[in-house]
């Protein structure tokens, strides 16, 4: 059984999710080794990406609903510094 909080080897399960969407699309890839290459440290990397994801959801329809709401709170769970030193070569 999965401890609370963990999900396949990730802090929890969006976190893992966001990294699968990231990893999986061949553009979303390109845009994560971009700022991964371009921003110096962990911390702006991982806000960089944070930032770029939000704006991104934002833009496809960011109007305030339900939705838009359950969506914020799932990407505020989301650990993006894990993410990054996960996709770092």
């Amino acid at each position: 059984m999965i401890a609370y909080g963990e999900y396949n080897g990730w802090t929890n399960r969006e976190t893992w999710m966001v990294n699968l969407w990231l990893t999986n699309e061949q553009y979303s890839h390109e845009v994560l080794q971009r700022i991964i290459k371009t921003f110096e440290t962990v911390h702006e990397q991982a806000q960089e990406l944070e930032n770029i994801v939000r704006d991104d959801v934002a833009y496809r329809g960011g109007e305030s609903s339900m939705w838009s709401d359950l969506l914020g709170v799932g990407l505020g769970r989301v650990n993006w510094y894990e993410i990054v030193e996960s996709n770092r070569a």
